[in-house]
């Protein structure tokens, strides 16, 4: 009996035993290793990088204000035990900066709100103009001086550089003087009219060509102190318009009636027509003028919106063969100042009033250019 009871006293033992350990198999253990939970931390929350950084906490003197980053629940507990770099475990506070104030900003000059950031700020690898954006605070720019662009020419500023004398003239009497007019291998006639009378004038030129007019010019207009002093001039070519170039005296100005240039009118300015009458009536009044060296300068202006500075050169006394005999005549030029400006060359016949009884002209050296010589003095 004594056996039988120490056998039912050790079964009892082992039966309790077993009961406490299926207890706390089920239990999980929880009271045993109170750290557990804690460290079964889900995979999810790892993604947040907040404190897993090699980088040091960086300073700004522009106070930026942090971007919110969602925590989970799980991590955002005193009791998260992960370790932590010392620097991320205890960052440093960061200084509270005002915004740049916009005085002090106008007053420095542009280049030292750049040197200023650089010089406070570590270098770092993020642009900075999203700090600026983020910030949006306005900045004073400074104004910066700007150079004053050179005033423009006036729309009728007039042409060439040399100084245009005063000289004395002495108109020729009314006179018609017929040429042979060359140009290349056409071969024509050429009338050359003045006609003065009172206070005005009018004189033409009339081309043509077995018969067919292929140059028209005429210029019109009154005297001044200056001499010949144009109002208007045409010139008409062969299957082309006529075009014009208008001598507004009153408004002090040439206009033309194609393009909308406009030139200063000059004191003794004449027309591609008028300076033949001019120069012979400015030699008939100075014969100083007609030795060799002696210039003569005056202002001409074409129908096509071009005006220059002409200087005639004494060239001296050369002989010249006409249809009405060899006359002694005065040679002047004119050259040209650029490739294709206009050749002029005109003898002068002292006996005639000074008026050309030949005159050539051409512009550059592959144009034909025409020739006019004199033929017959018509009454």
């Amino acid at each position: 009996r004594a056996g039988t009871r120490r056998r039912w006293k050790w079964l009892g033992v082992l039966s309790v035993a077993a009961l406490l350990l299926h207890a706390a198999a089920l239990s999980g253990v929880e009271w045993a290793w109170p750290e557990r939970e804690a460290v079964r931390l889900p995979a999810a929350p790892m993604r947040v990088r907040l404190v897993d950084t090699a980088l040091p906490p960086r300073e700004s003197a522009v106070p930026v204000a942090p971007a919110a980053r969602p925590i989970d629940a799980a991590v955002d507990t005193p009791r998260v035990a992960v370790p932590v770099p010392e620097r991320a475990r205890a960052p440093a506070p960061r200084a509270k900066a005002t915004p740049p104030a916009a005085e002090p900003m106008a007053a420095a000059p542009p280049a030292a709100a750049p040197q200023a950031v650089a010089a406070t700020a570590p270098p770092i690898d993020a642009p900075t103009a999203p700090v600026q954006l983020a910030l949006n605070t306005p900045v004073a720019h400074p104004a910066v001086p700007v150079a004053a662009a050179p005033a423009a020419p006036p729309a009728h500023a007039p042409a060439g550089d040399e100084a245009i004398p005063h000289y004395r003239t002495r108109l020729p009497p009314p006179i018609t003087l017929r040429y042979v007019m060359h140009r290349g291998i056409l071969r024509g006639t050429g009338d050359l009219v003045w006609r003065p009378q009172g206070e005005h004038y009018e004189l033409r030129f009339d081309g043509r060509v077995a018969g067919l007019a292929v140059l028209t010019q005429v210029s019109t207009g009154g005297f001044d102190a200056a001499g010949v002093a144009p109002e208007r001039f045409t010139d008409q070519r062969l299957r082309r318009g006529t075009t014009a170039a208008n001598f507004q005296r009153a408004a002090g100005k040439i206009t033309f009636s194609g393009p909308a240039t406009e030139f200063v009118l000059r004191d003794g300015a004449q027309d591609r027509l008028s300076w033949m009458v001019q120069l012979a009536a400015i030699v008939a009044a100075e014969p100083h003028l007609a030795t060799p060296g002696a210039k003569v300068v005056m202002y001409v202006v074409g129908s096509h919106g071009d005006a220059d500075v002409w200087s005639f050169r004494c060239i001296g006394p050369e002989a010249v063969e006409t249809g009405a005999g060899t006359v002694d005549a005065i040679k002047f030029v004119r050259e040209p100042r650029e490739p294709y400006d206009t050749t002029v060359q005109v003898w002068l016949d002292p006996l005639r009033h000074d008026l050309p009884v030949r005159a050539t002209q051409k512009s550059g050296a592959n144009d034909e250019g025409f020739d006019l010589r004199l033929q017959e003095t018509l009454p």
